[in-house]
Formats: structure tokens, C-alpha cells, sequence
């Protein structure tokens, strides 16, 4: 795989809130929060999230597609999520993306050396990576906080697949 084709689109997925970042050799090129207005219905849910996420790969264009594996508690909403990786699954292999999920406590064993690092303790390991994101890290407002919270997930899913790959580059 060469240099420009590891383009890596992480995204923390929600119902209301879908934490994206867009990575490549090393550097973070998008990042940010799309937000999803509240539907009706859960088709109507999906439907919403699901425009979104085809919207982020039409225009971001991965080769690469990492996710945030649903929890597996017994709420509409954890089933929900269920289904929207599923589905962004099935997007990935329809264009030819390659696809790979991960459970968060494997991303924040990875990026913060705890598997129960809590979402502050991950992004600020992500604010010393990507300076730049440090306005995003201690907000006025608590909403604001929980707001951003989305985003620094994906970029740390992002910096996870990229240490996966550099790490199987060199012992490849």
C-alpha cells in the first residue's frame, strides 16, 4: 500500500453526535463533530446517520474505514449503534474500503497505556499528538466538553490504525 492510498477515516459513531477524523501519514486532516437532527423513528435515525457517513466518504474519500464497536448493553440505542456499524460495514466493502472496528477499551489501552482511560485522560494523549485540537480540550461550558468528546475518539481510532499499520509495514 503506498503512502497516499492510508488515508484513514476514523469515526466514533452516534445517534446525535458522529466524532470524525480524516488521517494520513501521520497527519490529522479533518476532524469534527456532525450532528444528526432527532428523528421520529429509529429507520428515520438510521436513515439520518447513514446519509452522513456516506456524505463523509464520498467527500473524504478513504481507503481505509476504522470504527468504534457498539457497547453491548440492551437499550434501543446501543441497537441502534449495532445496526449503524453494520451498516457502515457493508458501505465500506461496497467501495471497496477496507473496514475495521475496534472496542474502545483497545483504543484507550493503545493511545493512553489504560483500557479504562477515561475520555479526558485520551484526549489530552491526543491534544500531545495534535497541538492544534488543545482548544477543543477544556471547554466554558460542560456540554461543550461532552460535545468534543466525540471527535477526540475518532482521531484517537485514527491514531490507533495508524500505529497498526506502521507496525505491520516494518515488521512486513
Amino acid at each position: 500500500m503506498s503512502q497516499n492510498k492510508k488515508r484513514i477515516l476514523a469515526i466514533d459513531p452516534g445517534t446525535r453526535r458522529i466524532g470524525v477524523a480524516l488521517l494520513e501519514n501521520g497527519k490529522i486532516l479533518y476532524h469534527g463533530v456532525k450532528v444528526t437532527k432527532k428523528q421520529k423513528t429509529p429507520a428515520a435515525t438510521l436513515d439520518e446517520a447513514r446519509k452522513v457517513i456516506l456524505r463523509l466518504i464520498t467527500d473524504l474519500k478513504p481507503r481505509i474505514l476504522i470504527c468504534e464497536k457498539a457497547f453491548f448493553s440492551k437499550n434501543r440505542n446501543a441497537s441502534l449503534l449495532r445496526v449503524l456499524v453494520d451498516e457502515m460495514k457493508a458501505i465500506a466493502r461496497r467501495k471497496g474500503i477496507h473496514f475495521q472496528s475496534f472496542a474502545p477499551s483497545t483504543v484507550k489501552k493503545h493511545i493512553a497505556g489504560n483500557g479504562r482511560a477515561s475520555k479526558m485522560e485520551v484526549a489530552k494523549v491526543v491534544v500531545s499528538k495534535y497541538p492544534e485540537l488543545k482548544v477543543f480540550l477544556t471547554q466554558d461550558r460542560a456540554w461543550k466538553e461532552k460535545f468534543h468528546q466525540n471527535m477526540f475518539d475518532a482521531v484517537a481510532l485514527g491514531m490507533h490504525a495508524q500505529r497498526l499499520i506502521e507496525r505491520s509495514k516494518n515488521s512486513g
